[in-house]
């Protein structure tokens, strides 16, 4: 049997089973966008926003970076324990972790004035305890995942989680909560995924054995050990991805922030393409690396880096068609966020392909990862810095492509150098040129006294999606290439559910 073509079937057959509820879960982030801009307006969605964003970066030491090493766990000596009290082990060092860092973000909340509800201090506070809550979900999804159950992860992050948000902030706002009711909603996705995604774990493990379990310290020291570089790494990568926001609140104000953040907020499902295939990618990626060594995972990670190139550039080429008139219909003010939803996109882009690559540090030198973060992080607050003053919340967009982009560039070189991991960039020539010709296209289209006279247009949508897909497809059959991934190493046995 073919290891490589399995390993390749493997990673695909999970990422058809995360897209299966990447539409849903897209329509239901539409609709909250709408729900959050009609209903609750760009100064109560800005304060959400900062607070989501500091639970977000919590998370990220909350969490010990558990949803990585508890694959390291969970494949090593047991001692003759059952791995779900291995995953029970994970769960307390995550809950106690969580719940100081949360008691910490609340004290610090409490040192502003928490009597406006529609504040940022108060929508932290509200929110700090919620960090325990994605800290979980986190490491159960990533136990899931293990197991190659990539169903929980798709229906806890695409469904239970996203409509769960939109149904409680709806009610809450029906109910009067004005104030609160995005914070309300952000408790109900929470919750209601964590009880899906323990669920999950329970069934797929065959239970806890819950009376039985007693914490070891011959697991609880590992992890510890285990989480130290790759948390410091995850804190960075969560600064670096959130750092835009605080500055935008920081300088421009609450109103502003809301606006930029929608604006990262319709740029996500970009990075949500290169999300639904890390299930299976990541622990693919490992067992590829320990059996051929960096410098034989070139090819695996640069097909897999041009099949989510593929996925994600006509996203950019949508956006670009449509964005404008779809902000128009959220609410007043929004329309400022064309401009940086696309240099955020183009960024989200350059990072989700590209940092397939960061793989490599995270198994092999978490430590050079993390200089890498460093330098992009100062890069990106530099360039901040000097950009939003006299551009606002364009140029914070800007400064995280030129931070985004720098990055892409230092992986390479360190990748070539460091690793003799060559991965070969002609695979990323032909997504790149389909993308460049469909913007035009729609760009032409936008220009023609053919319009439609609607609120959202379609015709450049479609001519540059058209021609997108037409360019790809003649580049591929030049190059007498395909989308399919090749290189990785598998286990004959391994199966997705």
């Amino acid at each position: 049997m073919n290891n490589a073509k399995d390993a390749g079937r493997l990673i695909v057959r999970g990422a058809q089973a995360t897209a299966a509820g990447f539409a849903g879960r897209l329509a239901a982030r539409l609709l909250f966008l709408f729900v959050a801009g009609r209903l609750f307006g760009k100064e109560a969605f800005g304060a959400y926003a900062l607070a989501v964003a500091a639970v977000e970066l919590a998370v990220s030491v909350g969490s010990l970076g558990m949803k990585k090493v508890i694959f390291q766990l969970l494949d090593g000596p047991r001692g003759g324990r059952p791995r779900s009290h291995i995953l029970l082990d994970a769960a307390l060092l995550v809950t106690l972790a969580s719940l100081i860092i949360a008691g910490g973000m609340a004290a610090v909340a409490s040192l502003f004035p928490l009597s406006s509800e529609g504040g940022a201090a108060f929508a932290v506070a509200v929110l700090a305890p919620m960090t325990a809550g994605q800290s979980l979900l986190d490491l159960f999804l990533a136990a899931t995942r293990w197991k190659h159950a990539i169903r929980f992860e798709v229906v806890a992050r695409s469904l239970v989680e996203p409509y769960a948000l939109l149904i409680g902030a709806t009610a809450a706002w029906a109910f009067g909560l004005h104030g609160t009711g995005l914070l309300i909603g952000y408790w109900c996705g929470t919750l209601a995924a964590l009880a899906y995604a323990i669920a999950g774990a329970h069934r797929t493990f065959g239970g806890f054995g819950i009376g039985s379990w007693r914490p070891r310290k011959t697991t609880l020291i590992p992890a510890l050990h285990l989480a130290g570089a790759n948390t410091a790494t995850d804190l960075l990568n969560a600064l670096y991805t959130r750092v835009d926001l605080w500055i935008v609140g920081l300088l421009l104000g609450p109103g502003h922030a809301g606006v930029y953040g929608m604006a990262k907020q319709i740029s996500v499902p970009i990075r949500q393409v290169r999300q639904s295939f890390d299930g299976l990618l990541i622990p693919l990626v490992a067992r590829t690396l320990s059996t051929r060594g960096s410098k034989g995972s070139g090819e695996a990670l640069a097909s897999a880096t041009r099949l989510i190139l593929v996925i994600q550039l006509p996203i950019i080429v949508a956006l670009f068609a449509a964005g404008r008139p779809l902000l128009g219909l959220i609410g007043t003010g929004f329309e400022a966020a064309y401009w940086p939803m696309l240099a955020l996109a183009a960024a989200e882009a350059i990072q989700a392909a590209f940092s397939i690559g960061d793989l490599v540090f995270v198994y092999l030198r978490p430590k050079l990862g993390l200089w890498l973060t460093l330098v992009s992080i100062a890069i990106g607050i530099a360039a901040a810095l000097l950009l939003v003053p006299p551009l606002g919340i364009t140029g914070a967009a800007l400064s995280v492509l030129a931070a985004y982009a720098v990055r892409a560039a230092m992986r390479s070189v360190v990748l070539r150098s460091r690793f003799h991991l060559d991965v070969p960039h002609t695979h990323h020539a032909g997504p790149f040129v389909a993308a460049a010709l469909g913007l035009a296209a729609a760009f032409a289209v936008g220009l023609t006294p053919l319009r439609l006279r609607l609120p959202l247009d379609p015709l450049p949508l479609i001519a540059g999606l058209g021609l997108y897909g037409l360019a790809l497809a003649a580049w591929l059959s030049l190059r007498g290439q395909s989308l399919s991934l090749r290189g990785f190493t598998a286990e004959a046995e391994s199966a997705a559910e």
